[in-house]
């Protein structure tokens, strides 16, 4: 259904935390690090979308529904902290390229439904009129949801136009995508227990609508010299309108109040820049050589504005959860406007001493520049000032080699392809607006919004050591199997200020680790397809920290594992063509247990480990018409993909320990028809 989920189910070291059981909205991990549609979530994964890089500049999030699924071509997870990537590269890149009228001709509709009240359609057109080319398409999505007052539509468009000759390439994109999202989160582990689709209070929507324009351009110069540049615009405008609870000591009375809020964000950004690279192919010294040398340029302003309404609970709901009304008129918190500007200038050089033997040489100088403007209001209702200007500047270098050793000596091996390969490299992101608007331990913030203060917060620079093997069997399998260390310096996260349940601020964290094993092999023989991969991620901090939750400071040692990050992930699947043009495929995801956010000590029960398993299915009645079918979770496991400590305003508001739980979706199914010419 989306691309994300794609990538959790395919994908080695790829996990999905399902914050806000959205299947538009969730937090990607792969080797321990994140790209989120939520600020406040530790990001360290910078996404790309045609040569762009799409993280959004005020909090460097990740809006995984402005993406047209329908449109990719392919996608490209680049592993490790590739400094190439720019800025957000800490664990990987995901790279996405979309389609265009040469490759994808002809006209596609696909349209679906199913469980949930799930709807969607899709239709997508492509062709060339001899050095022009096309593509358009356009989805449509909608659903109940599975969790009460979970309804939501996506709405996206994309097209291209292209022209392209011998020597030269040139296209012009565009992507528009309005939504409405809505996303309830973790829920308290009694309430799930009486209600598995129940939510803890409601509403809870976002908005977002994105207008992204790109033009790319490819020229050979000659047989060894090519050039390649992008320029775009990007405008996002976000709603979010989110209802909350937050709890308060009343000293006169010695107790805690529940006072009902509903808050509202609204994000305006506009973006542009653009990229320019030389790539020279001919020989140094006799010797195959690969050259590139480039320049980028972002430039990000964002005015942001945040309101708060009193409201009133809705105790009719209470028995499986809260509805909260506004009963005032809109009190203006925060009024902060922020320009993101970000230079680069890169060059990378591989060096073929034989036809076995490779080595690889990078570096990235960035340049990062970050002023705020506005004003915020801190706890005590005081407006507080939030102008400041910020500047971060690094070098990131990169190593690497490939051998080929049996290539190298001549040896006879069923094992093809064998190649051993190792890499160290630097990656580097600078704080953004958000975190920055946040970051005074006086002066704490609610997140999405509500800022009060913007103290500097030091980088954050992972070093990223890899090694490992990869080869094919014959015509029958390929395998692949890696080690990688990335120790991460002064990470940035979120912790909650002393006693607060819905206010904190930013710091740095100066030492974390995150290593582990990959292992792949996927074939085919015959009629069938399969594949199987085991990851082994041993998250943890490699420092000594205080940190606060919602139930109060906790004492980090080196050696505790980094919250939200299972250990271990199988995924397995196949495909089986059972009678001609009829198959059949199954696939499965293990993901182990992981400690719940905000238990930085290890100090409570994990989430559960679980297996999912879906099936499908397809047939091609006629060679223009194609039906099929799909099944999720066929064994209706109650699994949580998701788990954070809290205190919960209707049971124990005074301090004791609540855990929040993410509930998966319960088994669902559905069916449909593609039409193809």
């Amino acid at each position: 259904m989306t691309l994300t989920d794609f990538m959790f189910r395919n994908l080695e070291s790829v996990n999905v935390n399902d914050v806000l059981n959205n299947p538009y909205q969730p937090d990607i991990s792969y080797r321990g690090f994140t790209a989120s549609p939520l600020v406040g979530t530790p990001v360290g994964l910078s996404v790309y979308q045609d040569g762009v890089r799409i993280n959004e500049s005020f909090g460097d999030t990740v809006n995984w529904d402005l993406i047209p699924r329908f449109a990719i071509d392919r996608i490209e997870l680049v592993p490790g902290s590739n400094p190439l990537f720019g800025l957000n590269t800490l664990g990987g890149s995901l790279v996405v390229r979309t389609k265009n009228g040469f490759a994808h001709k002809g006209t596609r509709f696909q349209a679906e439904g199913g469980s949930f009240g799930r709807l969607s359609a899709q239709l997508e057109h492509g062709g060339n009129y001899g050095n022009f080319d096309w593509f358009v398409g356009a989805n449509l999505f909608e659903e109940q949801g599975w969790r009460k007052f979970s309804r939501s539509n996506v709405h996206q468009a994309f097209m291209k136009v292209g022209w392209d000759n011998e020597t030269t390439d040139v296209d012009l994109s565009y992507t528009y995508a309005e939504n409405s999202l809505a996303g309830f989160g973790a829920a308290p582990d009694d309430l799930l227990s009486r209600s598995w689709s129940g939510v803890y209070v409601q509403p809870e929507t976002t908005d977002p609508r994105v207008n992204f324009l790109t033009l790319k351009l490819k020229h050979s110069f000659m047989e060894d010299l090519e050039f390649t540049g992008n320029a775009y615009y990007r405008k996002l405008n976000q709603s979010i309108y989110a209802a909350d609870i937050e709890i308060e000591y009343d000293a006169e009375d010695f107790d805690y109040k529940q006072d009902p809020v509903i808050n509202r964000a609204l994000t305006k950004t506009s973006g542009h820049g653009g990229t320019a690279q030389l790539t020279y192919l001919g020989k140094l010294a006799g010797f195959d050589n690969h050259a590139v040398f480039g320049f980028d340029y972002v430039f990000g302003d964002t005015q942001f504005s945040q309101y708060r309404q009193d409201g009133m609970l809705m105790p009719t709901y209470c028995d499986i959860n809260c509805g909260i009304t506004p009963t005032a008129a809109n009190r203006h918190l925060t009024g902060l406007k922020s320009d993101n500007t970000y230079y680069g200038l890169y060059l990378t050089d591989t060096f073929s001493a034989t036809p076995w033997l490779h080595f690889t040489a990078s570096g990235r100088w960035n340049r990062a520049e970050v002023n705020l403007n506005g004003w915020g209001t801190n706890p005590e209702k005081e407006l507080t000032d939030l102008t400041g200007t910020h500047s971060f500047s690094r070098v990131n270098p990169a190593v690497g080699f490939t051998l080929q050793p049996l290539t190298a000596f001549n040896i006879d091996s069923p094992v093809d392809d064998f190649t051993v390969y190792g890499n160290y490299s630097e990656g580097f992101r600078v704080p953004t607006p958000a975190e920055l608007a946040c970051a005074d331990p006086t002066e704490p913030c609610a997140l999405p919004t509500n800022y009060a203060s913007d103290p500097p917060l030091n980088p954050i620079v992972s070093h990223t050591y890899e090694f490992g093997f990869r080869g094919r069997l014959a015509d029958l399998a390929k395998w692949n199997a890696a080690w990688y260390r990335i120790d991460a310096n002064n990470e940035i996260l979120f912790t909650n200020a002393p006693g607060s349940l819905t206010r904190g601020f930013f710091q740095n964290i100066s030492n974390t680790r995150r290593e582990g094993v990959e292992l792949g092999l996927s074939g085919r023989y015959e009629q069938l397809q399969w594949f199987a991969n085991y990851t082994y991620t041993d998250a943890t901090y490699q420092t000594d920290a205080i940190l606060e939750n919602a139930i109060g400071p906790v004492t980090v040692s080196s050696g505790d594992r980094i919250p939200s990050v299972p250990n271990q992930l199988v995924k397995a699947g196949f495909d089986y063509e059972i009678l001609k043009d009829w198959h059949f495929g199954a696939d499965l995801q293990y993901v182990a247990n992981q400690y719940l956010r905000g238990d930085d000590a290890n100090q409570y029960p994990q989430v559960p480990e679980y297996v999912v398993l879906n099936i499908n299915t397809r047939y091609r009645v006629h060679k223009n018409l194609e039906l099929f079918a799909m099944a999720r979770n066929i064994t209706d496991e109650h699994y949580k993909t998701f788990g954070l400590v809290n205190r919960n305003a209707f049971s124990n508001p005074t301090g004791n320990v609540s855990t929040f739980s993410s509930p998966g979706a319960p088994i669902g199914g559905w069916a449909g028809f593609r039409i193809i010419f």
